[in-house]
């Protein structure tokens, strides 16, 4: 079993009479027993029913008793047992009759770093609980997992929003949780987060990196555009989330030459694209510098580089500096 179908079990309130959780994702590992401790426990007795055990310290014999015993004033019992790697190694015959006849009032948790499922130990653990892996998570899973912390305290978030999000803070989890609660506490709650919301967290950045590169490319200036671009490729900024930084500030442009023309004021438009009122007078700046013509006439580039990123094997960074070239070469004369 994988994280995300754990959690979703938990959430509709399934929870198996044993456990063992394993790998080097050890924030995964906590947020995991935190949920199930609040779905097995009530505040009032949680004291009386619940222990934490070490296999190395501890003896078995303690360890079965304190499993085969009845909760006080709650329905359940939660017992964890960490550095469980000694027990399936070592002594496993001692807990396979308890697998086979387990108290259903005591969930229990078994913590270790690694686990041989072709072991007896974990084939009997299996037919009445549960092993999960918690290696680090892929792309789709890192999203799922986003969505529902995010879900939890009320909130969602647009699909480029996300994307950028985790490009922008990475795949540790501990961070991505840290930059979570300043989304959820940061936003107005009424409203799907969007672009805006997740750049603000960057914004004490924007000297160093991925948003320097994308403001020198609005403005045009080839030199410190490519200087930047391979700044930001060496210090491994992921290329994508520079791509979608650029394609970003690029359409804001786009649309602020749009409505300026259908009359609308400054201050209108950057209430409208959420214009950061700190970096109000750059972006007017990148607005005034780049013409329309440019912005369409450039705008395939920067679509077909996310296809090649997406489809090609081409080093990724490779495809981003050749667009950037691109992009920056003069145009044609026209006949």
């Amino acid at each position: 079993m994988r994280p995300p179908e754990l959690f979703e079990k938990i959430n509709q309130g399934f929870i198996a009479p044993f456990y063992y959780f394993y790998g080097p994702e050890i924030y995964l590992i906590e947020k995991a027993i935190n949920k199930i401790k609040e779905k097995v426990l009530s505040l009032e007795s949680a004291d009386f029913n619940w222990a934490v055990f070490d296999a190395n310290r501890d003896a078995d014999e303690l360890i079965l008793n304190n499993l085969l015993t009845y909760p006080i004033n709650s329905s359940r019992r939660l017992t964890i047992i960490r550095s469980a790697d000694n027990i399936w190694k070592s002594r496993p015959n001692v807990y396979l009759n308890y697998f086979t006849n387990p108290n259903p009032q005591t969930c229990a948790i078994f913590i270790g770093e690694k686990a041989d499922r072709r072991e007896k130990f974990f084939q009997i653990l299996e037919k009445a609980g549960a092993v999960v892996a918690f290696y680090p998570l892929t792309d789709q899973e890192l999203k799922k997992w986003v969505r529902q912390q995010l879900a939890e305290a009320g909130r969602q978030i647009t699909e480029e929003a996300l994307t950028i999000f985790i490009e922008l803070i990475g795949p540790d989890l501990m961070k991505l949780a840290q930059e979570i609660q300043k989304l959820i506490l940061g936003g107005d709650g009424g409203s799907k987060i969007d672009e805006s919301e997740v750049l603000a967290l960057g914004e004490d950045l924007r000297q160093g990196n991925p948003f320097a590169l994308a403001e020198a490319v609005a403005e045009l200036n080839f030199s410190r555009g490519m200087n930047l671009l391979h700044k930001n490729l060496q210090q491994g900024e992921p290329p994508f989330l520079l791509l979608s930084l650029i394609g970003r500030q690029l359409r804001l442009i786009w649309k602020a030459k749009e409505m300026r023309a259908q009359g609308l004021s400054n201050k209108e438009i950057e209430a409208q694209l959420k214009i950061i009122p700190s970096l109000a007078k750059d972006f007017w700046r990148q607005v005034d510098k780049i013409p329309l013509p440019k912005l369409k006439e450039s705008w395939f580039l920067w679509e077909q580089a996310d296809l090649e990123m997406k489809t090609s094997r081409l080093p990724k960074g490779l495809i981003l500096e050749r667009c950037l070239w691109d992009f920056f070469k003069p145009a044609p004369p026209r006949r």
